[in-house]
């Protein structure tokens, strides 16, 4: 009986210990959000960002609010710093990029215009720029 029993936790163990989880931690992901918010919000080319992500359908939408027009050059460099920036607070960074697909868009404050946008699909490196 008491063998049965240890080996019953033993087998509980090995179990919980080799299950991988294969799910990033959403708050990882919201803090690291939030952070990257703060220091793109710092940039001389930016007024405000904002970030919205779900879970459940692995998408994570970003709006840069610029003051007027950019290069194609300067919003390059932007979508970059931002993208550098949430990754810097994930952990597992290839989980990260095969579970969610970023979305992005730069919007002129000046004239209400979207200047540019693109994405980054799941598990793809490449950014899909659309003008």
């Amino acid at each position: 009986m008491r063998y049965l029993i240890v080996s019953i936790i033993l087998f509980s163990l090995i179990t919980v210990g080799c299950n991988n989880n294969n799910e990033i931690d959403f708050n990882q992901l919201v803090d690291s959000l939030v952070k990257a918010e703060k220091t793109m919000n710092s940039k001389e080319l930016v007024t405000t960002t904002a970030t919205s992500s779900s879970s459940s359908d692995g998408m994570i939408n970003i709006r840069i609010m610029v003051e007027d027009r950019l290069t194609y050059e300067q919003a390059k460099e932007l979508v970059f710093d931002f993208f550098d920036e949430i990754e810097r607070g994930i952990t597992d960074l290839n989980l990260f990029r095969k579970s969610y697909q970023i979305n992005f868009d730069i919007k002129s404050e000046k004239d209400g215009d979207i200047i540019y946008k693109g994405q980054r699909n799941k598990g793809e490196e490449q950014i899909w720029w659309q003008f």
